[in-house]
């Protein structure tokens, strides 16, 4: 995953004078849009020990509609994708059960022996809404919503069981996660390239069911030359 992320961005900053042109003949209507990112795990409870850095993926095509007479201001319609990993040092026992258990990987700030990573996998289909504000051409704003459709929820996790046995253990599915994800969104950007950040309204799971309350805040950077 990480490498393919790493060519997506080598590529796009190989092509930006080539996306530059294909931007000047689409006379701007669509943009394709790219973020990486981090999620900050917000509102944990004390039985989800998160980890700090949990990087993640988006992108989106939308549609450009220009508000007035101005095609430098627009509200921007499309469909997109986004991929969010929770690492924790927490574990979910049962992600079939309608009651989770979580097992606990770090004690006192030094984590179990043989523990090596645990990741809830949550992947969205998007329906972006943006307002889009330039200033000379150059300077980019971009305060807008998103919502997202459950696609699949899977988990996945490196180290001993409670056996002391190693394993790589995958589960492609999770009870209780929430089927939608309402998100705020603000970009600030120079060009092509911006800063970004997505603020999730509601939590990734349902309330109750011993499930981790997790609300990200995605901070990271959007590529987005077409």
């Amino acid at each position: 995953m990480k490498k393919i992320l790493f060519t997506l961005v080598a590529l796009l900053l190989s092509t930006g004078a080539f996306a530059q042109l294909i931007a000047n003949k689409t006379d701007k209507k669509f943009t394709m849009g790219i973020d990486l990112f981090s999620d900050i795990q917000l509102s944990t409870p004390d039985n989800w020990d998160a980890r700090m850095f949990n990087q993640g993926f988006s992108c989106a095509l939308t549609y450009n509609f220009p508000l007035g007479e101005s095609k430098k201001h627009t509200i921007s319609v499309g469909l997109g994708y986004t991929g969010h990993n929770y690492y924790s040092y927490s574990r979910i026992a049962n992600p079939y059960a309608d009651t989770l258990q979580l097992i606990q990987y770090r004690e006192e700030g030094k984590t179990v022996d043989g523990f090596k990573r645990y990741k809830v996998n949550c992947n969205y289909i998007d329906l972006p809404v943006e307002l889009r504000f330039r200033i000379k051409d150059v300077v980019k704003i971009g305060v807008g919503f998103k919502v997202g459709l459950l696609v699949n929820a899977k988990t996945k996790f490196v180290g001993n069981n409670e056996d002391g046995v190693k394993i790589h253990e995958k589960y492609c599915y999770i009870n209780n996660v929430e089927k939608f994800a309402y998100a705020a969104t603000l970009r600030v950007g120079y060009k092509w390239v911006s800063a970004f950040a997505a603020m999730q309204l509601n939590p990734v799971f349902e309330v109750g069911h011993e499930a981790p309350k997790i609300m990200p805040l995605s901070v990271g950077v959007t590529f987005a030359p077409f």
